[in-house]
């Protein structure tokens, strides 16, 4: 057993070990400045369905669990526009002091926390707390001090057009979203798994859910974003922004500017495409990428949707014909 103890190191707060807990300053209202670190954090892990069930009211603290730790959101403030007091502040930490204590949590991620555009003084929020964790056997609390900049509006252009992926301009590349088994056994998965195969290739690579493995097509990459354990799975979007990111790391390393995806987020996922696209538009906020999405059924979808049009077409045909017939009939 050994005394609280308070650690500042220079990293992203996103990047914390998934051992710790993450927490973050919002205002009760959960609205945020596009390209603050509370936009990203609202993107990422803000459930705000789950999230407005909750006693959203100044110097509480909202909880929610993703996957196998908590996001904690100390509400400082009423509104994005007002300025967070230090008592109010204070009165939030200790909420979710107590939260940790019930549930046996002893390492917790934060940032500077409301001393970037609330202008706290850093020294003086650090005292708070000090004193409210200061008889807290076991307890870590990591701070991070290194907020990647998301330029706003982004580098990256992101362009939705209708339209078959494998259309694609050669010199893009491309990504697809799997799990970590590479079963790909329906939808768009089973179409890259017949066109670029290597499955055998994929597994040996012993990637993990959040990070991507790489195929090599001529002059171009085949990226399998790894956002789940197995294809029925539902994504996350904290899993699918991690798995951006290990992509966005590859490509830097080998100069890929050109990507084409499939929109993310129908099917079996179930994701909103417009958070989908603000994750992205943060992921490669500050890289001048060119990014086509997508926008149209596999083709298996639609020859199926078209035997089901042609099915339709000659059932009302026959109804027709029937209807004509007993017209005709003394």
């Amino acid at each position: 057993m050994h005394q609280f103890k308070l650690t500042e190191m220079k990293t992203n707060l996103l990047y914390a070990p998934e051992s710790y807990a993450l927490a973050h300053a919002v205002s009760a209202d959960l609205n945020t400045v596009k390209g603050s670190l509370a936009w990203q954090f609202a993107v990422i892990f803000g459930n705000f369905e789950e999230l407005s069930k909750q006693p959203m009211t100044v110097g509480n603290v909202a909880v929610m669990e993703n996957q196998s730790r908590f996001i904690y959101f100390l509400v400082t403030k009423e509104n994005v526009y007002e300025t967070t007091k230090y008592g109010n502040l204070e009165a939030a930490l200790i909420c979710m002091r107590e939260h940790m204590r019930i549930h046996e949590i002893t390492k917790i991620a934060m940032p500077r926390i409301c001393c970037g555009s609330d202008s706290l003084d850093w020294q003086r929020v650090k005292q708070i707390i000090r004193a409210v964790f200061a008889k807290e056997n076991n307890v870590e609390i990591l701070v991070c001090t290194y907020n990647e900049p998301v330029k706003i509006p982004p580098k990256c252009q992101i362009i939705e057009v209708k339209g078959n992926i494998f259309s694609a301009p050669p010199d893009f590349s491309m990504v697809n979203s799997t799990g970590a088994d590479f079963a790909m056994s329906s939808g768009i998965g089973l179409h890259f798994k017949c066109k670029f195969g290597q499955v055998r290739e994929l597994m040996k690579q012993n990637k993990h859910v959040g990070h991507v493995a790489v195929l090599k097509d001529n002059n171009r990459f085949i990226y399998n974003l790894i956002t789940k354990e197995r294809s029925h799975d539902r994504c996350t979007y904290p899993v699918l922004y991690y798995a951006l990111m290990a992509m966005r790391e590859h490509m830097e390393q080998n100069n890929v500017t050109k990507l084409a995806i499939p929109r993310f987020g129908g099917d079996v996922d179930r994701l909103s495409w417009l958070r989908v696209k603000n994750i992205l538009e943060f992921v490669f906020a500050n890289y001048a990428v060119e990014i086509i999405a997508y926008v149209i059924d596999p083709p298996e979808v639609v020859r199926k949707r078209s035997r089901d049009s042609r099915s339709r077409s000659k059932t009302m045909e026959s109804m027709v014909s029937r209807l004509s017939l007993s017209r005709d009939l003394p």
